[in-house]
């Protein structure tokens, strides 16, 4: 009779054994059986190895009492701590710095005003590993910490930069990023802070602007710098920056639009033209004003003009990073019209440009009465038939019959001649 259980027996036994004669799986199983092994010694063996536990932070805790009374630590409280362990190797081995606590016990009993205090440490277990040994003492066994109450103040900055600008520089006021920087820390060593500076020593003549970046200085009532660790601040360096221009200066020189072309400025009637101030003394960078001899102002419109109507100011605007000496920003300009005479001329001469080719343009008052400026000697020469009053009805809505439009005056056979007003005129437009 046939036995199947020792049949599939068989057949178990020579695929196991095949197994074997594989490289890559007896190589797999050695490793996981020595591992298992290892494990195996290393939990029940009682042989004891020592390790060394290091950066442990110490927790230093205050009383109630001295929380409420404002004290906090401020220096070492930084420190960390190493302790030695002993136990088994798998135990030890699985050990970091968070299952073991240093502290300070007598802190919260002994702290109870500022002051330097030196706190023993002690260790003890806290994790949820607990099958090994402390051995030894912390190390450090003790630590210095620093108690105050915190304190925090503002201070003004107060720049200290000596340099010597070279001869004809003008230098401006100092100029810092921010002109305060509150302080924090302890409040003994911020009660010895006296003034706030950011200094620098210059060599040699200086003739273009200072740009640093300075750290802040801390000094006490008797002028020595302070150095502290526990002191805070809100910019511990400051940007400065100091003018250093250079002096010129430049003649202040009017400019006219619209002048007739008989009217030469610069020639027969320079001298009617005054500006006040006609000089100006400015200050700016070396490469802004060493080409610059003359500061135009805003042209004028000269047609503008009349006998009354001869003050003008005017703005000064100087070129980029340039500033006045004198504080002075603008100019009043005169314009001695006494040389000129005015004219009432009627004229009765209308011109009409653009006028729609199925419309006929009529003025409602053929004459108009306008005023005339100039040389005396041409206006008295001036005729009536002289003056063309132009309308041009571009644009003008063909559909309106009746409207007012504005006029152009155009002066025939004279160049030194033009009004200032603005004239208008009744129109009829009829198919």
């Amino acid at each position: 009779m046939i036995d199947f259980g020792t049949i599939k027996d068989k057949i178990k036994n020579i695929k196991i054994n095949r197994l074997f004669y594989n490289n890559k799986f007896v190589a797999v199983f050695s490793i996981v059986t020595s591992f298992v092994i290892w494990i195996a010694m290393a939990s029940n063996s009682s042989e004891s190895i020592p390790m060394i536990i290091s950066d442990i932070p110490v927790d230093i805790v205050l009383s109630d009492s001295a929380v409420k009374d404002g004290l906090r630590i401020f220096s070492g409280q930084d420190i960390t701590a190493r302790v030695e362990v002993t136990g088994n190797r798998l135990t030890v081995g699985q050990l970091t710095k968070n299952d073991i606590q240093v502290t300070a016990p007598q802190a919260a009993s002994t702290i109870m005003s500022p002051g330097n205090y030196t706190l023993e440490l002690a260790a003890k277990k806290v994790g949820l590993i607990k099958d090994y040994n402390i051995v030894s003492d912390v190390k450090p066994s003790v630590i210095t910490v620093m108690v105050d109450r915190y304190r925090e103040t503002e201070f003004t900055i107060e720049p200290e930069i000596e340099f010597t600008a070279k001869p004809g520089c003008f230098v401006g006021n100092t100029v810092l990023s921010t002109n305060s920087v509150v302080l924090s820390g302890p409040e003994t060593e911020i009660s010895k802070i006296k003034k706030v500076v950011v200094k620098k020593n210059i060599s040699g003549e200086v003739s273009d602007p200072i740009t640093l970046k300075l750290p802040i200085i801390m000094y006490d009532a008797y002028g020595q710098a302070i150095t502290s660790k526990t002191i805070t601040s809100t910019h511990n360096e400051i940007d400065l920056n100091i003018p250093v221009l250079t002096k010129k200066e430049v003649n202040i020189v009017p400019s006219f639009t619209n002048v007739p072309s008989g009217i030469n400025m610069l020639g027969d009637y320079k001298n009617i033209i005054k500006a006040s101030p006609s000089k100006l003394e400015i200050a700016g960078p070396q490469s802004e004003i060493s080409g610059l001899n003359t500061l135009n102002l805003e042209p004028i419109d000269f047609t503008s003009l009349d006998i009354k109507n001869n003050k003008i100011i005017l703005p000064i605007n100087l070129p980029q990073n340039c500033r006045s000496l004198n504080n002075i920003y603008s100019a009043d300009i005169s314009v001695d019209m006494s040389v000129f005479k005015e004219k009432i001329v009627n004229i009765n001469r209308f011109s009409f440009l653009n006028a729609p080719s199925n419309k006929k343009v009529n003025v409602y008052n053929n004459n108009l009465n306008v005023k005339i400026i100039g040389p005396q000697k041409s206006l008295n020469n001036l005729k009536s038939s002289d003056i063309v009053a132009q309308i041009d009805l571009q644009n003008k809505n063909e559909n309106i019959n009746s409207m007012e439009v504005p006029i152009k005056l155009k002066i025939e056979n004279y160049n030194d001649l033009w009004t200032n007003e603005d004239y208008f005129v009744n129109i009829n437009l009829t198919d």
